[in-house]
């Protein structure tokens, strides 16, 4: 009988891809069941069906289909960026056993100068990746360049390997949807429904892309019931900078809710 037993779903942020949760999978594997997304339109994930608009909705329902085909009714959720706003939404939708939320998106307000800000921060990164990607290999040997080259999302590039920080920045320029989710997302209102499950916010103390304020204003009525905490000497993407820290934060909740006794009602056919 496998001693692990519940089911942890991990969401990687906007262009980014699976390859995200590396540092932090091995870990979380000793106490759960861990399935990785792939997000449609994105490195290494499935096509948007023809048709299917890019919105955080679709996203979400993709997510759905992925965990009934894997014989999951609830997990436990861990997203960053727009992963974290993924797994919120799942949560809204009943899924979840317990939602960590690494610098989530979505709760910034839905109008004002910031979104130019995040716009412009957007826009900048990609195009400097995909300007530059022909001496990326070379330029990446160097610890310094690493860290300067991607400090917008990871705050100590410099303890990534060289081949980490390529997946990295080609997963920002294999990214299919890049624009349109974009427009999406900076430009329409959205909201979530009452959520049951525990959450934990845990934002990047050194979040240079989103960081907390302002770009968290609204989780205080998105999700009031949250516990939120900030994540000290990490960038927008944790896992790279300090993969011990986001093991720790998850299973401080994933362990108390099993602990608890939380029902478990994986659909039929499921582990």
């Amino acid at each position: 009988m496998d001693a692990r037993t519940s089911d942890l779903l991990c969401i990687h942020g906007y262009t980014a891809s699976w390859h995200h949760w590396d540092p932090v999978v091995p870990a979380l594997q000793e106490h759960h069941r861990v399935h990785v997304a792939r997000l449609a339109g994105h490195a290494g994930g499935p096509p948007l069906a023809a048709g299917v608009a890019p919105t955080a909705t679709a996203l979400a329902d993709q997510l759905e289909r992925d965990l009934d085909a894997a014989g999951v009714d609830r997990a436990h959720l861990v997203g960053n960026s727009l992963g974290g706003w993924l797994a919120l939404e799942l949560a809204a939708r009943g899924r979840a056993l317990s939602v960590t939320a690494l610098s989530p998106a979505l709760g910034w307000e839905p109008r004002g100068n910031h979104l130019r800000t995040l716009d412009l921060k957007l826009a900048v990164a990609r195009q400097m990746i995909l300007r530059g990607s022909p001496v990326l290999p070379l330029l990446f040997r160097s610890p310094t360049a690493r860290r300067a080259a991607l400090k917008v999302a990871v705050a100590h590039g410099d303890r990534m390997t060289p081949e980490a920080a390529l997946t990295f920045t080609a997963a920002m320029a294999e990214c299919t949807i890049a624009k349109p989710l974009k427009q999406w997302f900076l430009t329409t209102e959205h909201t979530l429904g009452p959520i049951e499950c525990p959450v934990h916010i845990a934002w990047s103390g050194e979040d240079a892309l989103i960081p907390l304020e302002p770009y968290g204003a609204r989780f205080t009525t998105l999700v009031p019931n949250a516990e939120r905490t900030v994540l000290p000497h990490v960038g927008h993407v944790p896992m790279y900078d300090d993969p011990d820290l986001v093991v720790r934060t998850v299973l401080d909740l994933t362990s108390a809710v099993d602990r608890a006794g939380t029902p478990l009602t994986p659909v039929d056919g499921s582990c």
